[in-house]
C-alpha cells in the first residue's frame, strides 16, 4: 500500500512537471504582449512606508522596491548627502514624491514607465527621445564568437539587460552613463555612452581576471576578487565544441590539479575524476556534482554480476567501492546522462574551503554545473546543432610477429606435432602438446607447471617460427603457418556517434525560457554494442513580480544500453583479455564466422586450441546480451524574493529520481533450449533537497568604506534507494526467459531484495565582509544531523574562514606592469559524509536445504561510529602583468584527515570476515600553477595560452593497532593467486603497489639465488628467493599532471584551439605486459629467439646464441654465471606459484618487474571553429547565426614511457585502487564536425 501510494506520488510529480513548459511559454507570451502602463497609472500606484530620516538615493531604492517602479536620473541631480524621511499611509505615489522631491527643488515625470528625476521644473515636455539614447550593439568573446546571457546594466541603477543569443543587446541609456557588462567566465567591460548610439564590445575570456564572476556555493555568483580560495570554470559552448564522452571527460588537462581517468576510455563509460588528491582510505574521494543547486547521484549501477549475485557497483553503493578491477560490465556513470548543449557553465570548487557549505558532501569539492535558461531576443528563437564523430581504435598492443603457438614442452628447438602420417600439424587439443603438464609436472627437468610459468593461457607463442609452412590445421584443413600482424583487430570497428540538438528561447523584461530536446546514438568499437539516448531540458528565469524571481530547471533522460564492455580480467565476455591471453600470434580468427551452428545451438568448435579460459567468448559477445535502461529525471525550482532593498530571500526544492533496469538474456546453447540464463534488476534511486537561504547584505556599514553580507539557512537532503534481483539458469519451457523456470524444476533461486535510505538536516550561515574593495573576509559555519550516525553522534559543526587582499589596489602600484595582485589565505573543517548501515546490523535473505533462512552480514558494525574529519589550510597568489597579458595563479594546501573509516580484516574464526572501525590519519598536500599569457593579441590575430600543474602528495600516517595494511584493489589475487594489489601501510603514499618481490642481496644488491631443488647444476641460476608477504613495488600516484591550450583567433571568426595534457612520475602494474612477456608475445622476447643471446647448448646437443645470465648472487656470495635457456628469463612474469625449498620461499615469478613508468603526453584536443560572418548568414534570409567546428580528441600520444604500445590511461577499475591494468581496450580516438544554426 505504501510503495503504491509513493508511486502515486511520483507519477503525479512527473505529470506536474511535464505541464511545466507549457505553462512557461505560456506565461512568456502573456509577459510579451502585456500592454504598456501609462504615466498615471504609475502615479496613481498607492504607497505605504515608513522611513526615518536617510540619503535620498537609499529612500528612493526602498520607494522603488515598495511600489514597482523604476527611477532614472544622473549622479548629479541629487543633492549630496540629503537626508530625507518618509511617512506614507496608502498614498499616492505622485502625491509622496511631490511632498519629497519639490523642497529639493526636484522635477520628476512619466517616461516610458521610468520615473525619470531633473533639477528644477522643466520649460518644456522632454520627449524619449531627447532624454534617452538607445544603445545597441553586440557583446562577443576575443575569438569573435557571440555571447549570449550578458548582463548589460546600468552603472549605479538597476535598469539592465541581457543579450540574445547573437550576443546582441538594446538599452536606453543617457549620453555619459557607464554600462557594465558581466558573464561568467569572462572579465567585467566598463563602456562610457557617447554621441554614437552603437557599441561592439569585446569580454576576455580570462577566468582568473580579478574582475571576473565566478559561481560559488549556493549558486552565488561573485566576483573572483573576493574570493579567499581557489576555483575556476569553463563555459558551456567550451564543454559542448569538445566533444568528450562526457562533461568531465571534457575537464581533462584545462583546470590544475583536477585528475579525469577513465578505466575503458570509451563513450558511456564510467569517469574517475579527484580535485586536489585523496581524503579519504576507502570511502568515496570523488567531488560532489551539483546540477542547478541539486545533489547529482553518480554511483555506478551494477545490480549483479555474471554469477547473479549483487554485485559491488549498484547504485546502493558509492563509487569509492568500486575496489573490484575486473568488473564484468561498465555501464558508466550518472554523469554521462547530463547534456553538454544544456550547460551554461561549469564551476570547479577547490577543497573544503571552496565547499564548506555542503557540509560533508563537499569535503572533496565540488563541481557546479549551471544550466541554460533562455536569453532575452525578439520573439521566440530556434537552435539547432549536428554533431558527428567517429571512433577509431588505433593503437593496439605491439605484438612479436615470427613464432607461432607453443609451450615449453622441452628447451630444445620447437617442433611441430605430426599426424600418423608423419606431416606437420598444430595440436588439435587446447592444453595437450602446446604446454608441460599442470598438474603432474612434467617440465625440462622434472618441474610443475605453475613453478615455471604461472598460469599459462592458450596463447602461448614460444613455437616454431611462422615461415609458411603449410600445416594440417585444428580442423583438418592444410593452411600455412604465417604471421597474423591484424589479428589483435579482429572483432573491432570504427565506432560512429551522432547528436541532434534543437532548442527554443526567447524572452523580455519578464524573463527568460528555453526548451531543448538532444537525441544522441552511438555505436560502440566492439560488436553488438551500442546505445541512445534522450534528453529534454526546461530552463527559465522568470520575473513574477519587480520582488519576486523563479527559476525553473528540469531535465529528463532516458538511455538505453546494449551489451556494455566487458573489461579487465573478466573471461566471459572480455575479447581484449582473449586476444591477450588466449590467442597465439598465428591465430586467424577462423573460429568467428562458424561460433554457431546451422541449427543456431552453441558451436562446441571441438579441439579448437586458443578456447581456454575466455571459453566460447565469440558467442557470449553475439549470443548473450545484457541491456540496461535507465530513466533520470533531474530539477529544482527557485524563487528568489527581494523582501526589502537589504533583505534577500531565497527558496529551493529539488529532486534526483533514478531508475535502472537490467536484463541479461544469454541465449540457450543447446538445440532444445533449455541451457540457458535469465536475469533481470531494478533499481530506484530517489533524492529529494530542499534549502532556503536569508541574505542581508548593507553598503557604507558603520563606515562608507565597509560593506557586509550575511546570510543564513538550512537543507533538508533525503534518499530513498531500493534494489531487487532474480536470475535462473536451470529451465523446464524451452526457450523461455522467466524467473519461475526454476521453480518448475525444483530449483528455485530467491529474490533479492537491497534499501537504502538516508536523511540530513542541515544549518549554516555565512558572513562576507569588504573593506574599500580590496580587502575581504568571508566566515562560514555549518552543521549536520546525519541519520547515517550513531544517536549520540547525528550532529557535527564544520566552520571555515578565508581572505583575498587585492595589494595592487590597497597600495596603488603602478599598473603599468603588475596590473593586479592578490593574495588569499583559507582554513577550513569539514566531515566526510558517511554511507549508511554502519552503525546498526542489516539481515540478508538466502536460502538453505530448500528453505527461505536470514543472516548477518560478514562484517561486525561500528556502535561509536563518527564521520572522519578534515581540516585543510589553502594559500594562493594570484599575479598579473602588463595588462593582464600575463597572469600567474598560484596555490598551496595541506589537509589532515583523522577518524578515518577502515574495513578491517578479522580472523575468520571470529565468525566475521572484518570490522568497520574509525582509524587511521591521512594527509594531503599539493601544490598548483596556472598561468595565462596573451603573446599576441592584435585586431586580426590573436594568440593565448594556458598552462595548468599540479603536485598531490597523499601520505597514510598512522592506523589503529591490530590494522596493519588496507587493500583497495587488486587483480589475479583469486583463487590463491599472487597478483598485486593497491594497498597502504603507515608512512605509505596512497597509490602504493603491493607485490611479490625478490630478497636483495645487502652488500651487492643483486636478487638473491636458490640452488636448484632437485640437484641438477643446470638449473641453477633460475630459481630466486621471494619475499613470503607482498611488499611496496611502485606507486601509481603521479608526481604532476598538467595541460597547456593554444588557441589562435584569426580575423574572420576562424579560431583554433590544441590541448596537450599529461601525468608523470607514476607507475603501473601492466597485466598486460606481464601476459605479453610470459606467453612470448612480445617483441622483446625475439632477441634470444633470433640469436641475440649467449652461447647455449639444448639438452638434445644443438648449438645456439638463445643462453642468457640471469643477474643474481647465491647465499654463499658466489655471483651467478651460469648460462641457462631464455625462457627462464621470461617465465618470471607469471603470477601465480611460488616453492619452498629447505624452508627458503623460492619463485620464478616476480610481480615488480611487471610495474613499468607510466609518464605520458598526449594530444587531447583539436578544435577548430569558424563563425560564418553575418553579412553570410543574412544573405539566407532563414539564418540568424551559423558555425561549423572541427573536433578532434585523445588523437595520439605525443610521448608514452610504456612499452608495446600499452594503454597509459587503461587503470582497470573507478575505485581508489587506481594503477592495476591488464587487458586495457586499444587507445580510441575520434574525429568528427559540429554545425550549428539559429533561426
Amino acid at each position: 500500500m505504501h510503495k503504491n501510494a509513493k508511486s502515486n506520488r511520483i507519477v503525479i510529480l512527473i505529470m506536474k512537471v511535464a505541464l511545466l513548459p507549457l505553462l512557461l511559454v505560456t506565461a512568456f507570451f502573456t509577459c510579451s504582449f502585456a500592454h504598456t502602463v501609462h504615466g498615471q497609472e504609475i502615479l496613481d500606484k498607492k504607497l505605504t512606508l515608513e522611513m526615518p530620516a536617510r540619503e535620498l538615493k537609499v529612500v528612493l531604492k526602498a520607494i522603488s522596491s515598495e511600489a514597482d517602479v523604476n527611477f532614472t536620473y544622473s549622479n548629479s541631480t541629487l543633492p549630496d548627502k540629503q537626508k530625507v524621511a518618509v511617512s506614507a499611509n496608502n498614498e499616492k505615489l505622485g502625491d509622496v514624491l511631490t511632498r519629497l522631491l519639490q523642497p529639493l527643488d526636484i522635477s520628476f515625470e512619466v517616461i516610458h514607465e521610468q520615473i525619470v528625476l531633473h533639477r528644477g521644473k522643466p520649460l518644456l515636455r522632454v520627449s524619449a527621445s531627447e532624454m534617452f539614447k538607445m544603445v545597441s550593439g553586440t557583446v562577443t568573446a576575443s575569438d569573435g564568437t557571440p555571447i549570449p546571457g550578458v548582463s548589460v546594466v546600468i552603472s549605479g541603477t538597476t535598469r539592465g539587460t541581457v543579450t540574445n543569443a547573437k550576443g546582441y543587446f538594446e538599452i536606453q541609456a543617457n549620453e555619459g552613463e557607464t554600462l557594465l557588462f558581466s558573464s561568467v567566465g569572462f572579465a567585467t567591460a566598463k563602456m562610457v555612452v557617447g554621441s554614437s548610439g552603437t557599441m561592439n564590445v569585446v569580454l576576455s575570456s580570462s577566468v582568473h581576471s580579478l574582475d571576473s564572476v565566478a559561481i560559488t556555493a549556493l549558486g552565488i555568483q561573485r566576483s573572483v576578487r573576493t574570493l579567499g580560495y581557489s576555483q575556476e570554470a569553463v563555459k558551456g559552448a567550451e564543454i559542448a565544441r569538445s566533444n568528450a564522452p562526457n562533461v568531465i571527460n571534457a575537464l581533462a588537462g584545462k583546470m590544475a590539479g583536477v585528475n579525469v581517468t577513465s578505466p575503458n576510455g570509451v563513450d558511456g563509460g564510467t569517469t574517475r575524476i579527484i580535485i586536489g588528491g585523496n581524503n579519504t582510505i576507502q570511502g568515496d574521494n570523488q567531488p560532489l556534482i551539483i546540477v542547478d543547486g541539486m545533489p547529482l547521484a553518480n554511483g555506478v549501477p551494477q545490480p549483479y554480476n555474471t554469477h547473479g549475485t549483487l554485485g559491488t557497483g549498484s547504485v546502493l553503493y558509492t563509487n569509492a567501492d568500486a575496489s573490484n578491477t575486473s568488473a564484468p560490465k561498465d555501464w558508466g556513470s550518472p554523469i554521462n546522462l547530463i547534456n553538454p548543449e544544456d550547460i551554461e557553465s561549469m564551476s570547479v570548487l577547490k577543497g573544503p574551503t571552496a565547499a564548506a557549505l555542503y557540509g560533508g558532501k563537499g569535503a572533496n569539492g565540488v563541481i557546479l554545473i549551471t544550466t541554460k535558461k533562455g536569453s532575452a531576443r525578439p520573439g521566440l528563437g530556434i537552435d539547432y546543432s549536428f554533431g558527428y564523430k567517429m571512433m577509431e581504435p588505433y593503437r593496439y598492443l605491439k605484438m612479436q610477429n615470427e613464432y607461432g603457438s607453443g609451450g615449453m614442452v622441452s628447451l630444445d628447438p620447437p617442433q611441430y606435432l605430426t599426424d600418423s602420417d608423419g606431416k606437420p600439424m598444430m595440436s588439435n587439443d587446447a592444453w595437450t602438446g602446446l604446454f608441460v603438464d599442470q598438474k603432474t609436472g612434467s617440465g625440462p627437468y622434472g618441474q610443475n607447471t605453475y613453478d615455471q610459468v604461472g598460469w599459462p593461457g592458450t596463447g602461448l607463442s614460444w613455437g616454431h617460427k611462422m615461415d609458411g609452412t603449410v600445416i594440417k590445421w585444428w580442423d583438418g584443413t592444410m593452411r600455412p603457418d604465417d604471421p597474423q600482424p591484424g589479428n589483435l583487430k579482429l572483432l573491432y570497428r570504427d565506432g560512429m556517434q551522432t547528436r541532434h540538438n534543437i532548442s527554443v528561447s526567447g524572452g523580455n523584461e519578464w524573463g527568460t525560457v528555453r526548451a531543448s530536446y538532444t537525441r544522441l546514438d552511438n555505436t560502440a568499437i566492439l560488436p553488438n554494442s551500442d546505445y541512445n539516448q534522450n534528453s529534454f531540458n526546461v530552463g527559465a528565469n522568470i520575473k513574477l513580480s519587480k520582488r519576486l524571481n523563479m527559476q525553473v530547471n528540469t531535465s529528463y533522460f532516458t538511455n538505453e544500453y546494449h551489451n556494455a564492455p566487458q573489461l579487465g580480467n573478466d573471461d566471459g565476455s572480455s575479447w581484449q583479455k582473449r586476444l591477450l591471453y588466449n590467442v597465439a600470434r598465428d591465430y586467424k580468427g577462423e573460429d568467428i564466422p562458424i561460433y554457431k551452428n546451422a541449427d543456431g545451438s552453441q558451436n562446441p568448435l571441438t579441439g579448437f586450441p586458443f578456447i581456454g579460459n575466455g571459453g566460447a567468448i565469440v558467442w557470449n559477445i553475439y549470443e548473450n546480451n545484457s541491456w540496461m535502461e535507465r530513466r533520470k529525471l533531474l530539477g529544482s525550482v527557485q524563487l528568489n524574493y527581494t523582501a526589502t532593498p537589504f533583505l534577500d530571500v531565497m527558496f529551493r526544492g529539488g529532486l534526483d529520481n533514478n531508475s535502472n533496469e537490467l536484463t541479461t538474456k544469454n541465449k540457450p546453447t543447446d538445440v532444445l533450449g533449455l541451457k540457458g540464463y535469465y536475469a533481470h534488476g531494478l533499481e530506484r534511486d530517489n533524492a529529494s533537497n530542499f534549502d532556503f537561504l536569508a541574505t542581508f547584505h548593507k553598503e557604507n556599514l558603520l563606515h562608507k568604506t565597509l560593506s557586509a553580507k550575511f546570510s543564513a539557512g538550512g537543507t533538508i537532503y533525503q534518499r530513498d534507494a531500493y534494489g531487487d534481483l532474480g536470475y535462473n539458469d536451470t529451465w523446464a519451457v524451452p526457450f523461455l526467459y522467466s524467473l519461475k523456470e526454476g521453480s518448475y524444476l525444483g530449483n528455485p533461486h530467491p529474490i533479492t531484495e537491497s534499501i537504502l535510505q538516508k536523511k540530513m538536516n542541515s544549518v549554516y550561515g555565512f558572513l562576507n565582509l569588504a573593506y574599500k574593495d580590496y580587502l575581504f573576509l568571508d566566515v562560514t559555519g555549518r552543521n549536520d544531523w546525519s541519520s547515517a550516525l550513531p544517536k549520540g553522534e547525528w550532529s557535527y559543526f564544520f566552520p571555515s574562514v578565508s581572505g583575498s587582499f587585492v595589494f595592487t589596489d590597497a597600495f596603488h602600484i603602478d599598473p603599468s606592469v603588475l596590473s593586479f595582485g592578490k593574495i588569499r589565505a583559507a582554513y577550513a573543517e569539514a566531515a566526510v559524509d558517511p554511507l549508511p548501515y554502519q552503525v546498526n546490523y542489516t539481515f540478508a535473505t538466502t536460502t538453505f536445504a530448500g528453505q527461505t533462512a536470514t543472516n548477518l552480514p560478514g562484517v561486525l558494525q561500528a556502535p561509536n561510529y563518527k564521520p572522519a574529519t578534515n581540516k585543510t589550510a589553502d594559500f594562493g597568489l594570484v599575479l598579473g602583468f602588463w595588462g593582464n597579458k600575463l597572469s600567474l595563479d598560484m596555490r598551496y594546501y595541506h589537509g589532515r584527515s583523522d577518524n578515518q573509516i577502515v574495513s578491517s580484516p578479522l580472523p575468520i574464526s571470529s565468525g566475521v570476515s572484518s570490522v568497520i572501525v574509525n582509524t587511521g590519519v591521512m594527509e594531503n598536500s599539493g601544490a598548483e600553477l596556472i598561468v595565462n599569457a596573451r603573446p599576441i593579441d592584435t585586431r586580426n590575430f590573436k594568440w593565448s595560452v594556458a598552462l595548468n600543474l599540479a603536485h598531490n602528495s597523499n601520505r597514510l600516517l598512522s592506523l589503529s593497532e591490530g590494522t596493519n595494511k588496507v587493500d583497495l584493489g587488486s587483480v589475479w589475487n583469486d583463487g590463491g593467486g599472487h597478483g598485486p594489489t593497491i594497498s597502504v601501510k603507515v608512512g605509505d603514499q596512497f597509490g602504493t603497489i603491493y607485490g611479490y618481490d625478490h630478497i636483495y642481496d645487502k652488500k651487492t644488491g643483486l636478487p638473491l639465488m636458490i640452488k636448484d631443488p632437485f640437484g641438477n647444476p643446470a638449473m641453477n641460476g633460475t630459481l630466486y628467493q621471494s619475499t613470503d608477504q607482498p611488499v611496496p613495488i611502485g606507486n601509481a600516484t603521479p608526481k604532476v599532471i598538467g595541460g597547456i591550450t593554444n588557441t589562435f583567433t584569426f580575423k574572420g571568426g576562424i579560431s583554433v584551439s590544441m590541448l596537450v595534457d599529461g601525468k608523470f612520475g607514476g607507475e603501473i602494474w601492466s597485466g598486460s605486459y606481464a601476459t605479453m612477456m610470459q606467453q612470448g608475445q612480445a617483441p622483446e622476447t625475439l632477441k634470444e629467439r633470433d640469436g641475440g643471446g649467449l652461447a647455449y647448448t639444448t639438452p638434445n646437443g644443438t648449438k645456439t646464441n638463445w643462453g642468457v645470465v640471469l643477474p643474481g648472487v647465491f647465499e654463499d656470495g658466489t655471483v651467478n654465471t651460469n648460462v641457462v635457456h631464455y625462457y627462464y628469463k621470461y617465465m618470471q612474469y607469471g603470477v601465480w606459484s611460488s616453492t619452498t625449498v629447505n624452508g627458503v620461499k623460492g619463485t620464478d615469478w616476480n610481480d615488480k618487474i611487471s610495474v613499468l613508468k607510466d609518464n605520458w603526453v598526449k594530444m587531447r584536443e583539436i578544435t577548430v571553429n569558424y563563425n560564418l560572418p553575418d553579412r553570410i548568414v543574412r544573405k539566407t534570409r532563414i539564418f540568424q547565426q551559423a558555425s561549423v567546428s572541427l573536433v578532434g580528441r585523445d588523437l595520439f600520444y605525443l610521448y608514452s614511457s610504456l612499452p608495446d604500445h600499452i594503454n597509459p590511461e587503461g587503470s582497470n577499475g573507478a575505485g581508489n585502487g587506481q594503477g592495476l591494468e591488464f587487458a586495457s581496450l586499444p587507445s580510441v580516438r575520434s574525429m568528427g564536425f559540429q554545425v550549428r544554426v539559429s533561426f
